[in-house]
């Protein structure tokens, strides 16, 4: 059974969480339904991210990149790791994705993390990601059944676990906990924290994050201040949501505009029918890792 939903006239989504086993390299797997009006589509912004692997029952999402690249979604892509908001635009489809955490990323994909940064892909003739091709020639085949899905899903993530696991996977783990910790403010404390030296952290990251050290502690200020204005439901002010470790208000509004292209104000104004649930989702999870991290 889902454990959250969203739903609006124009789309549901319901979360599941991984099972023991899973949970250390899946943030959360979850079914998005969209079904705008005949002919129409959605429009909405992803931020920054882990990897994110998905499987829909039509080709109807297209994906702009800060660029301006535009990717055209097929039955089973990915998006890795990015660090910038993606505008997303979908058609009616059902898709479902798997947030992968960096110790996934490592145990699921065989290719580094920073090979597929800021970048999307099907994933039906990239041989680094078929550990996810027997969920795609499995679902879509019968009548929508989400939880008839969600068991073949899991049932295929499993078999993977037969795989030994990579030689870095505690080091993964222990830096995924130290960037969640908000004492972390620079490369110099987020290795402190996780026990590595600076050239281990810089290859591991590269390796199972996708991005350099300096880019993930940024990018997690950003999104714990964005979190924390949207959990207000918009009624806390940017100032009061800003995350202590800016040094003042005009930093934060320059690394707004780098990372999603708009001001604060701008980005309030917008409709958001998939991103606020999703970022809820996310603070639900990194919460509990908060809370451990804190401990220590």
């Amino acid at each position: 059974m889902p454990y959250s939903r969203s739903e609006t006239p124009d789309l549901r989504l319901r979360y599941f969480r991984p099972p023991a086993g899973l949970d250390r390299y899946f943030q959360t797997i979850f079914l998005l339904e969209v079904f705008p009006p005949e002919g129409g589509t959605i429009t909405d912004f992803v931020l920054p991210s882990w990897g994110i692997v998905s499987w829909r029952d039509r080709s109807s999402m297209t994906l702009q990149f800060r660029d301006g690249e535009m990717f055209n979604s097929g039955l089973s892509g990915a998006v890795g790791p990015f660090d910038h908001a993606v505008r997303l635009e979908s058609g009616a489809l059902r898709q479902w994705s798997a947030v992968l955490l960096p110790a996934g990323w490592s145990r699921f994909v065989d290719a580094p993390a920073r090979l597929y940064g800021n970048r999307a892909v099907d994933i039906e003739n990239d041989p680094a990601f078929s550990a996810f091709w027997p969920v795609g020639e499995r679902l879509f085949k019968g009548p929508p059944d989400a939880e008839a899905e969600l068991d073949v899903i899991l049932e295929c993530l499993t078999d993977r676990l037969l795989v030994p696991r990579r030689d870095d996977e505690d080091r993964i783990e222990a830096i995924t906990t130290a960037l969640m910790d908000t004492r972390c403010a620079n490369v110099s404390d987020l290795a402190e924290r996780a026990g590595v030296g600076r050239r281990t952290l810089e290859r591991v990251c590269e390796s199972a994050f996708g991005l350099a050290p300096k880019m993930l502690l940024r990018r997690q200020r950003f999104m714990r201040s964005v979190t924390q204005h949207m959990l207000g439901g918009g009624e806390r002010s940017w100032i009061e949501a800003i995350d202590d470790i800016y040094h003042d208000q005009p930093q934060f509004v320059r690394e707004f505009r780098e990372f999603t292209g708009l001001s604060p104000r701008e980005f309030a104004k917008l409709e958001r029918p998939m991103l606020k649930p999703v970022l809820l989702e996310g603070m639900r999870h990194w919460e509990e890792v908060s809370e451990f991290a804190s401990e220590f």
